[in-house]
């Protein structure tokens, strides 16, 4: 095509795309306007090179439910097209990493048990929802959301390959994690002023899952952490903020247990920042609350201190028989047996209803529960995940989910722990560390909370699992290929010593 008749196609395409979106702004039709400037968006980013265009999607939209929750979540551009944020990046990204599968530019599945398990898990959940949607309808949509979110796995795999699409990915989830403490703190504080003016048809932009925060908050502290490019001093500082932060919201005992758990990875890592700067946090915290608590007016047994004991005194009262007097954790025994007895009784209920394939997505997991626990959760009681991903799997898919589930976390754990192991030495892995950090700390809460039933939680961890099986893999291979490199080239010790003593004769490479 001749230079100026290409010149002016694109002013003319241009022009015509500015009149369509006009109209459509002026019209409030914001689909086609959206779909319009994603358009040339798309066709402008492929032509620029650089990330790839579903890479900026996904990037828009861990950044959206990290710093923005569930405000974010709930974006909708039209009541007549029904996708949210992560469904339509979702889509788009998935279409486009097949083209690239077809053209060899990308790989969307690789060979290994978790890539083996996951696809097993999606498979198993879709023909589950064959019959459930005929019998729930749109409702077992809604339910299957829990399984079709593990396809941002497959989609973050394809771009983790591509190096400046990953370098966004990283990049924007540590610009998240590095401003969500500070978000988080002005619209807590400020919320009643900022609300009202930050809304989208009624929707505040901004609203924060309190339980989800603080599993956001730990992961940003872990992966803030495996930035080797930043100063020691902002990397710490940033992470002990995330830290602190995830400690002051009274819902946060299940993110406690993904501190924990991804804490002992570390260990077995033999990377010891995170406790170094746990055991200077805890005390100098406990300090100071303990002088608040003696300077300022009021019993002790109101003071946040006291509360921060009896926070973590409810960890461990699995019965839920322990008495708390602080307002925060008033009521927290009756949410421990909340969790036993609707445990139990999903366990009871599938394995009565539906022991292999489970109750189906759209099943109504609550009905038992309410009729046996004691207390008056009210008429309008809606939720429907039984605060366990482990049951909420369980109750939908049956022992054959839960086992193809658990295989999932199991591959997470071998190639976790190959990938510590080799921490011990190589600070190449650091990076697919910070992305098992991310995974486990979700995964972990997602244990004990509603976490990877909904878009905020569970985009992130697919995401993360999927970057951080990918990048952890090319770590190792590239490990490999040093280690035999080098002992290519290094004598053994054993060879060294015959050397040594004249038994074995040095070879002289010169003419």
């Amino acid at each position: 095509m001749h230079p100026r008749l290409r010149f002016w196609l694109v002013v003319a395409l241009g022009a015509l795309a500015g009149v369509v979106v006009s109209f459509g702004l002026a019209e409030e039709a914001y689909v086609l306007a959206t779909l319009t400037v994603t358009l040339i968006g798309w066709l402008l980013l492929e032509w620029f090179g650089g990330p790839r265009p579903e890479a900026w999607l996904l990037a828009a939209v861990l950044g959206g439910y990290v710093v923005a929750s569930r405000g974010f979540a709930q974006l909708l551009l039209s009541p007549q097209l029904p996708l949210l944020p992560g469904e339509s990046a979702l889509a788009a990204g998935l279409a486009a990493a097949i083209l690239r599968m077809a053209f060899r530019q990308t790989a969307v599945v690789r060979r290994d048990l978790l890539n083996a398990a996951i696809l097993g898990w999606i498979v198993l959940g879709a023909a589950r929802l064959w019959p459930d949607f005929g019998a729930y309808g749109v409702v077992a949509l809604r339910d299957f959301a829990t399984v079709y979110y593990a396809l941002f796995f497959f989609l973050a795999q394809s771009l983790a390959t591509h190096p400046p699409s990953a370098r966004l990915l990283r990049n924007t989830l540590l610009a998240s994690f590095a401003i969500l403490p500070f978000s988080y703190f002005i619209f807590t504080h400020y919320g009643d002023i900022l609300q009202p003016i930050m809304q989208f048809r009624g929707v505040p932009l901004v609203y924060y899952k309190e339980d989800l925060a603080a599993a956001n908050f730990f992961a940003g502290f872990f992966l803030l952490l495996t930035v080797p490019d930043w100063p020691m001093w902002a990397r710490n500082a940033l992470a002990l903020a995330s830290y602190a932060s995830a400690f002051a919201i009274s819902s946060s005992r299940a993110a406690i247990v993904g501190l924990l758990v991804t804490s002992t990875w570390w260990a077995v890592a033999r990377r010891w920042t995170p406790w170094k700067l746990q055991g200077l946090a805890a005390p100098v915290a406990i300090g100071v609350l303990a002088v608040l608590a003696v300077v300022q007016p009021g019993e002790f047994r109101e003071s946040r201190l006291y509360t921060l004991y009896e926070h973590g005194a409810s960890m461990v009262d699995l019965t839920g028989t322990g008495h708390y007097s602080t307002e925060d954790r008033r009521y927290v025994g009756d949410n421990n047996r909340f969790r036993l007895v609707w445990w139990r009784s999903v366990i009871e209920e599938t394995l009565r209803g539906g022991p292999i394939f489970g109750l189906g997505f759209g099943a109504d997991l609550s009905s038992r529960f309410l009729r046996t626990y004691e207390l008056d959760l009210g008429e309008e009681f809606a939720t429907r995940s039984p605060h366990s991903i482990i049951f909420t799997v369980l109750g939908r898919m049956g022992l054959a989910g839960l086992a193809v589930f658990l295989c999932i976390i199991g591959g997470m754990a071998l190639r976790t722990l190959r990938l510590a192991r080799v921490a011990r030495s190589d600070d190449r892995v650091l990076v697919p560390l910070g992305w098992w950090s991310v995974s486990w700390v979700m995964l972990s809460s997602a244990c004990f909370g509603v976490v990877m039933e909904g878009p905020m939680g569970a985009v992130l961890f697919w995401t993360a699992l999927g970057m951080a099986n990918a990048t952890g893999a090319d770590a190792l291979a590239a490990h490999r290929e040093t280690s035999s490199a080098t002992s290519a080239v290094e004598p053994s010790a054993e060879t060294a010593s015959l050397r040594n003593t004249g038994a074995v004769p040095e070879v002289s490479h010169s003419s």
